[in-house]
């Protein structure tokens, strides 16, 4: 399994006795099934020697090819868990507090660390997974192209997001997240819930909409003004802000400087205080991974990596305006996955 044996290669590298994964999409994308284990422990245990073994439920039928150990619920899985692990662990950021206090009871001698070399293999898409991942945003466009066609005055943010949403159960797997669609001084908030608030001619509307493709996923958001861009100079300032964080996504920075690179545009602006998020996040199986586009994250930047580049400018009261693509990471830059213009905003 190549997935494994690649994280077997970080753990070399980083001197890591094994890895303990319990995420579900973590463990799907590792052993190729999703499994949805409740309350109950679920649990891939990787070794630096290339062993590997999951630690699951009896109730939960598996027959695939990774190696199994079962328990039952007159059993205590941790315990089973703990004779498996020796040394220093990387335990994912998902492990349950009942599992992780219990483990550590059990077994105080491990050296528990972050698992930050599970998220590091993760991050780091295959070609395959980059098809999928192109795939999804060229349905993503393609409904965003759509999407544009419907935007009228008269007609609510909700009336709309339907309208996305079932846009996508015809074209894709369906959402990989609750669609946004914001109108005007309602577009400050960037995770603003469609209401019943109908659009008024003039005003912003801040579509950031995804997919599933073939099991991966697409997020995109686009701005639009109805007949004429009330917001010229905001709307410019974010698509260079947008730009230019592009321009600075190469292997070897930290992910830090392209979250800066992005920043300063709107900073020198004078809304830098206007700009509240982070630039990014990384992106794959779920719309949400790790890494961070961030001014706090050091994380190196590596070629196959994943991630959004999503300035935005909220004023309360008057507006909000955000433009967002994915990119991936190539040997000296990235691959913009979206296509749909950024410089066509009036409808």
């Amino acid at each position: 399994m190549e997935p494994i044996s690649r994280l077997v290669s970080r753990l070399n590298e980083q001197n890591i006795d094994a890895a303990l994964v319990s995420d579900p999409n973590a463990i799907r994308y590792f052993t190729g099934t999703r499994f949805s284990p409740g309350e109950r422990l679920l649990a891939l245990v990787v070794k630096q020697d290339g062993s590997f073994r999951l630690f699951i439920n009896q109730l939960f039928p598996y027959a695939g090819s990774v190696p199994t150990c079962w328990y039952s619920d007159a059993q205590d899985g941790v315990a089973l868990l703990c004779q498996d692990l020796e040394g220093t662990v990387a335990v994912d950021k998902s492990f349950p507090a009942r599992f992780l206090l219990r483990l550590q009871e059990i077994k105080p001698e491990l050296k528990l660390v972050l698992g930050t070399v599970i998220d590091e293999v993760k991050a780091i898409k295959t070609a395959a997974e980059q098809e999928k991942m192109i795939h999804a945003s060229q349905v993503n466009d393609t409904v965003m192209a759509q999407v544009a066609k419907r935007i009228a005055v008269g007609k609510s943010e909700a009336a709309l997001r339907d309208e996305i949403d079932e846009i996508f159960r015809q074209v894709s797997q369906g959402n990989s997240f609750d669609t946004i669609v914001a109108y005007g001084d309602h577009a400050a908030d960037p995770h603003g819930v469609p209401g019943e608030r109908t659009l008024k001619a003039g005003e912003a509307v801040v579509v950031d909409m995804g997919c599933m493709v073939d099991g991966y996923c697409s997020d995109m958001t686009r701005t639009f003004f109805v007949g004429e861009n009330t917001e010229k100079e905001l709307y410019e300032i974010v698509r260079q802000a947008n730009l230019a964080g592009i321009a600075a996504v190469k292997p070897g920075i930290p992910f830090k400087e392209i979250d800066l690179a992005a920043r300063k545009v709107i900073e020198e602006a004078g809304y830098g205080a206007y700009f509240i998020h982070r630039l990014g996040h990384g992106i794959g199986m779920e719309v949400h991974e790790p890494f961070d586009v961030s001014a706090t994250d050091e994380t190196l930047v590596r070629e196959g990596m994943c991630f959004s580049i999503e300035p935005g400018i909220y004023i309360p009261g008057r507006v909000g305006i955000r433009i967002e693509d994915l990119v991936c990471v190539t040997k000296d830059g990235c691959r913009v996955l979206n296509s749909y213009p950024k410089d066509k905003e009036v409808l």
